[in-house]
């Protein structure tokens, strides 16, 4: 397994690895790689679910096996939320690990219906970090009509890294106040998934200088969550925005069947490029979150001064 730095150092990609080779001890190098580099790439891998489903589990607890309930080979939905899948189903011991349960990230219609999440309208900056226990990883793999479509990642890692030291002094000690606004950075997602969304509607507060368990350090500044700064520097907001959402702190992934990405959430920021009816009818993503930091216990917002 070799790592190699790409787009200067904003996101790295695992060379000469296949996913179904993945154990305990390759899962924590793994993770330990994407804890580091916040963006980690792994192309052309084997698409069947259960292999995508193991290899993520052995980097860290999976958090949304309750909304695998997709049929990956028809797109029909197999469960209910919150139903069959109450607990993890063993990838392993799963018959055929191509019809594996998945969630999918589509606007393909099956039987007149979306098969996936985010199937229609824009998907602006915006994490799975939506608050103080959700889950703080995101692995993303590409499956079908893919090609010449992307998703882009902020790296806030890097961004503290190169960041003044008088830009430093001021976040530091800073927090903001969000609110939960699918409305702002989803708009124009199907309706259904709205309400189902709603009933996670939360207010939160974070820190803006934040730092994840291997000790890198970055920046949680999520804007689209109807993000209030609290600080007197009026001009913190606009001059830490200007410098954060920089192109060379962003890693454009175009995908090719079988690629998957995985993303730090509490250091990254993430989109869609494309928002055309007519690629998201065709575009199937798979999508898994999984803990990193986050045990249930966050400790983001709490510190020696803490709010």
């Amino acid at each position: 397994m070799e790592f190699e730095l790409i787009k200067n150092g904003v996101a790295a990609q695992i060379n000469n690895f296949n996913i179904k080779d993945i154990s305990v001890d390759k899962g924590i190098e793994i993770k330990n790689c994407l804890l580091e580099n916040v963006v980690v790439v792994l192309k052309n891998q084997d698409v069947a679910p259960a292999y995508f489903t193991n290899f993520v589990d052995n980097i860290g607890p999976i958090a949304n096996h309750d909304q695998f309930i997709y049929d990956p080979i028809t797109g029909e939905r197999k469960y209910s939320l919150g139903g069959k899948n109450d607990k993890l189903i063993d990838p392993l011991s799963w018959p055929d690990p191509y019809t594996y349960p998945v969630q999918r990230v589509t606007g393909k219609k099956v039987k007149g219906e979306i098969s996936g999440i985010f199937g229609t309208g824009i998907l602006d900056w915006h994490a799975n970090l939506n608050g103080l226990t959700r889950a703080d990883g995101v692995a993303l793999q590409g499956i079908k009509d893919v090609e010449g479509t992307s998703t882009s990642f902020l790296n806030t890692a890097k961004v503290y890294e190169e960041m003044p030291e008088e830009l430093i002094e001021r976040c530091n000690n800073v927090y903001c106040e969000y609110e939960y606004s699918p409305d702002t950075w989803a708009a124009g997602l199907p309706e259904k998934q709205k309400a189902v969304m709603m009933k996670n509607q939360s207010h939160y507060k974070m820190w803006l200088i934040q730092e994840n368990i291997l000790g890198k350090k970055g920046i949680y500044f999520y804007t689209n969550n109807r993000c209030n700064i609290i600080t007197e520097d009026k001009k913190l907001y606009q001059d830490l925005y200007d410098f954060v959402f920089q192109e060379k702190y962003i890693y454009s992934h175009t995908y090719e069947v079988g690629d998957i990405v995985l993303s730090d959430q509490l250091l990254s920021l993430h989109k869609r490029d494309q928002n055309d009816p007519g690629i998201l009818s065709k575009r199937t993503l798979h999508r898994i979150t999984f803990r990193l930091s986050n045990t249930g216990n966050p400790t983001w917002i709490e510190r020696k001064n803490s709010i």
